[in-house]
């Protein structure tokens, strides 16, 4: 009888801890719970799949409706048990409204799938491979109709395809490990596995509240779509411009949430906390200069407002521990608004702090501070 893939896998796992003492060592760089292409997951492998100890608990009957930056405020687990669950929040069911952004058919068979709100938030979902669901799974159903669904519209491969297609997904919620995801969120949230994916809907907008007459409110504009193509696999430390969120209009003394994406199209991977390794963004010309303080963020140092950067002059770090060779990393970082109103720049370049800097993309930072009565400067 050929084997499944769930055999062949329990055989690559048993040859391996026989050879070498631990698997690990055959695991592919930056993810650590994939294995050859082709092959099923290992780490929470069965929490994914629904054949775990807690499987029963999921309340499939109920679906939740939530937004992206609702599950990115979750409080990050301090432990992942291999085989239950951590409720409430791995045995709800979720509804998001979001924009499916990038794709892959990753090493597991799962389609891995990016999901970001108006705002630049980001989050990954999963469709597992029906294949490498266990039987008894009461999540087998709804997985087999989610990558049924999927594939009538778009087609993953091995390599990150961009969407930016408004969807409503509809999945299990789930906490995985870090470890250098493209859109990851930074408490590790995930629908895995998706039970249902819908392209027909449009994405809810957040609100605009209706001003009364002489209001100031803030804005945020249209998200910038990463290039259809970026390079790759260039010798060393490298990076290319993936995308950004929206320029914003802000009122005097306000704050907001910027998000600029780098694809990693060097050889080397982003290690965090490491000197020689880590990536950060740094200020850049021509304003405020290199190295120099900016007038729309810092960490309250040299004249800079403490919002929240790592120093005065490093605008984001990493969000992930480490972001591979052909990764994305989701840089994030808060910029406030001036109390004069005006247009401000900032301008930003990618580097490996105590290396190099790396490609320079002219990618900048737009913010329009308004009038006290909402009124353009």
């Amino acid at each position: 009888m050929r084997p499944t893939r769930l055999a062949k896998l329990a055989l690559i796992v048993v040859l391996a801890m026989t050879t070498s003492g631990t698997y690990l060592l055959f695991l592919p760089l930056g993810d650590p719970d994939q294995l050859a292409e082709g092959t099923c997951g290992v780490e929470r492998w069965s929490v994914k799949t629904g054949t775990d100890a807690d499987a029963g608990a999921i309340d499939l009957s109920t679906h939740v409706p939530t937004t992206v930056s609702a599950l990115r405020s979750l409080p990050k687990p301090a432990t992942l048990p291999s085989n239950n669950r951590i409720s409430p929040t791995e045995t709800t069911v979720y509804s998001i409204t979001a924009m499916v952004t990038v794709y892959k058919l990753e090493t597991d068979s799962d389609y891995h799938i990016v999901i970001a709100d108006t705002s630049g938030n980001t989050m990954i979902t999963e469709i597992a491979d029906p294949a490498c669901v266990g039987p008894g799974s009461p999540l087998a159903s709804g997985i087999q109709n989610a990558r049924s669904e999927f594939d009538a519209q778009l087609s993953a491969t091995t390599s990150f395809k961009t969407a930016n297609i408004p969807a409503t997904v509809t999945g299990v919620g789930f906490f995985d490990f870090l470890h250098g995801q493209t859109g990851v969120a930074p408490n590790g949230i995930e629908l895995h596995p998706l039970l249902d994916i819908s392209f027909t809907a449009s994405p809810t907008p957040t609100p605009t509240p209706t001003p009364r007459p002489g209001q100031c409110v803030s804005s945020t504009g249209p998200g910038i779509p990463p290039p259809a193509t970026v390079p790759a696999g260039i010798d060393g430390f490298h990076a290319a411009w993936f995308g950004q969120s929206g320029y914003q209009s802000l009122c005097p003394g306000t704050q907001a949430t910027a998000t600029v994406a780098y694809y990693n199209s060097g050889s080397f991977g982003w290690v965090s906390g490491t000197l020689g390794e880590v990536a950060y963004l740094g200020t850049w010309n021509p304003i405020p200069g290199q190295d120099q303080p900016s007038v729309l963020g810092g960490d309250g140092t040299f004249g800079s407002s403490n919002t929240g950067w790592p120093r005065y002059n490093r605008v984001a770090l990493q969000p992930a521990s480490y972001v591979g060779p052909g990764q994305v990393a989701w840089f994030q970082f808060t910029v406030q608004a001036p109390t004069v109103p005006g247009r401000y720049t900032l301008a930003i370049r990618p580097l490996v702090e105590g290396a190099q800097w790396m490609e320079d993309y002219g990618v900048f930072w737009y913010v329009t501070v308004l009038n006290a009565d909402g009124s353009g400067p």
